[in-house]
């Protein structure tokens, strides 16, 4: 099998700016864990009601699947490529042995040649009658050859001075579309607004169409005396600790993003200079040449963006719609030149003083210039449905997903995806031909989809929470599939339920096996807990169920989507290895037994959801 190609995107200044923490979780009691854990260690007989579709899950079919959509033809899956469409063809003709109908968009009318009206077929046949097709088509922007420059005009008695920053050579580039904004500068210190400290830096100040300089972080880092450290909320809140991102897949509250806050107050964009850091360490990475190794080969692959085309929804990055540029301490000093201050001078005069510095700077102005190149590509969700039994109840749906799409290939490197996220697919396919299957049906309609975009920001499925097929408000509840294929190995295992480690819980907690531990991340005040303990006993996985709000879904997957639109979810993930978006993410990986029982428990779970009487 060829090597997989390594995505490594070096991490930036900016993103210092953006890093934000879930407030730290208060130590579970005993009662919490017992509540928090699912172990069944032998299971029982299956129900007959579910046993035809729960028997039709085996590991031998469900490692045939994945043996496929995981295989070099593929390519990797990626978003609008010609892997991803062999394997979106593949998924298709196994809905249609299984008698899965389709359940994407409907085909326009009469195509181009019906637009001017007329009616009927060729020759004044009937039309035939419109069907739904398996896909639900969408085009994407994708947006290449980023180039910026940052050019700074400042003004004194002296008279002007003009000086331009090249990206890559004097900071690193975004990857945002072709303009130029070009505004006075507003330096408002650590942009920070918090009334209960008598902090208020952005007080009085008009943001709009300007651009933004700010310091990330807070004021304090290093003094343990600073009132942004007195409190752990706002210690949490200003200084997080550990890189955002990753696949935790526990909800939690929204996570506060200071660029954003002050990207609604309409600046045209955002510059922003690290709290701590020398200019030398940024230099440092933008020269830095990475050097593969056998186990993790890199390829200097050209960088992409994709966006949905015409989606008309707010930019979602660390500056909401403004453009948001990490700039170095020389370059703010450039924009400071004519005020005779320096950014380490101002933010000295704020700790000290703990007081703003805020400040329009006279006689700046600031100019971020970005050109691109942008083309269309067209990708697709695959999607399939089987109609509920129940006359009243079928036209109430209950989806069933995960995303298709991994991160692609690059000359003869490939991501086989096989953990992910061809395992999650796998266990959307196996459920839809266990639901064939079974004699009876539930009560509402099961939509299955296979999500595209995912890697690229959950694109597929934020686009069909936008452009429902089915009715969102009759969307009773979702399931989520993401890395469900992974054993969780000693260490793995002593991370993930260290939390558990509560006095009167240790002997339940070394009761979980590896081989058989998942976490199930749902919504809190819906059925699913008590469901999933309920089916558990059929299974006999051992679970850590993680609760959260509904309309709350973080952890980087296709649930936070429906959340968006206060969708009930359950989401099942197994263990997160040192293979995540790497070269060894390979079938032999797959710990097939696992897998095949997180396949079941979803199954049986979905089943008993979709077929109460009441939603």
């Amino acid at each position: 099998m060829r090597k997989c190609l390594v995505l490594a995107v070096l991490l930036v200044t900016a993103s210092l700016a953006i890093r934000a923490q879930m407030p730290a979780p208060q130590p579970l009691k005993l009662e919490d864990v017992r509540k928090a854990l699912s172990l069944v260690e032998t299971p029982q007989p299956v129900p007959e009601k579910y046993k035809a579709g729960f028997e039709a899950i085996t590991a031998r079919e469900n490692m045939a699947m994945l043996g496929f959509i995981a295989s070099d033809w593929m390519e990797g899956r990626d978003t609008a490529s010609k892997g991803y469409a062999l394997a979106a063809d593949y998924a298709v003709s196994l809905f249609k042995m299984w008698g899965i109908k389709p359940a994407g968009d409907m085909p326009q009318a009469g195509g181009v040649a019906m637009m001017g009206g007329g009616g009927g077929g060729r020759g004044g046949a009937p039309a035939l009658p419109r069907e739904r097709s398996y896909f639900q088509e969408i085009t994407f922007k994708e947006t290449s050859d980023v180039q910026s420059a940052i050019t700074v005009e400042t003004r004194n008695g002296a008279g002007a001075r003009t000086r331009t920053f090249t990206a890559g050579v004097d900071y690193q580039a975004g990857s945002g579309a072709a303009e130029t904004v070009a505004a006075p500068v507003v330096f408002v210190g650590y942009g920070i607004s918090e009334p209960a400290l008598g902090f208020d830096e952005l007080k009085g100040l008009d943001l709009k169409g300007k651009i933004v300089m700010v310091l990330t972080e807070a004021p304090g880092k290093d003094d343990p005396k600073s009132p942004f450290q007195a409190k752990p909320e706002l210690k949490d809140k200003y200084f997080p600790v550990g890189p955002i991102g990753g696949r935790g897949g526990q909800g939690g509250p929204a996570r506060f993003n200071k660029i954003a806050e002050i990207a609604k107050l309409g600046p045209a964009a955002i510059v922003t200079v690290a709290n701590n850091g020398k200019d030398t360490d940024v230099y440092n990475m933008l020269s830095m040449v990475r050097r593969p190794s056998d186990e993790r080969p890199i390829i200097n692959r050209p960088r992409t963006r994709l966006t949905i085309a015409g989606d008309g929804a707010p930019a979602t990055g660390p500056g909401g719609g403004a453009t948001s540029v990490a700039i170095t301490r020389e370059i703010a000093n450039a924009i400071l030149d004519g005020t005779g201050q320096t950014i380490d001078g101002l933010k000295g005069k704020i700790e000290s003083s703990m007081k703003p510095a805020s400040m329009e700077i006279p006689g700046a102005k600031l100019t971020v210039a970005t050109t691109s190149k942008t083309t269309l590509v067209r990708g697709m969700n695959v999607l399939g449905m089987i109609e509920g039994s129940d006359p009243a109840l079928k036209s109430e749906y209950f989806v069933v997903g995960g995303h298709f799409d991994h991160t692609g290939r690059w000359e003869d490197y490939i991501y086989n995806g096989a953990d992910d996220n061809g395992s999650g697919s796998v266990g959307v396919l196996a459920i839809a031909k266990a639901m064939a299957a079974n004699p009876v049906k539930p009560k509402r309609t099961i939509v299955f989809a296979l999500w595209t975009g995912e890697e690229k920001g959950l694109y597929g499925s934020r686009y069909y929470v936008r452009n429902p097929l089915f009715p969102i408000e009759k969307t009773v509840g979702y399931l989520n599939y993401d890395m469900i294929s992974r054993a969780f190995d000693e260490a793995n295992l002593a991370r993930s339920t260290r939390q558990y480690n509560v006095p009167g819980a240790e002997e339940t907690v070394k009761k979980i096996r590896g081989n058989r531990y998942a976490t199930v991340s749902l919504t809190a005040g819906t059925e699913f807990a008590a469901l999933t303990r309920e089916m558990n006993k059929y299974v006999g996985l051992d679970l850590a169920l993680r609760e959260s709000p509904l309309g709350v879904g973080s952890g980087g997957s296709d649930h936070a989507s429906f959340a968006s639109v206060k969708v009930p979810f359950v989401y099942y993930m197994a263990a997160m290895t040192a293979d995540y978006h790497q070269p060894t993410d390979s079938i032999e990986k797959i710990d097939a037994d696992l897998f095949t029982k997180i396949v079941q428990m979803g199954y049986l779970t979905v089943f008993a959801y979709a077929d109460r009487i009441q939603p």
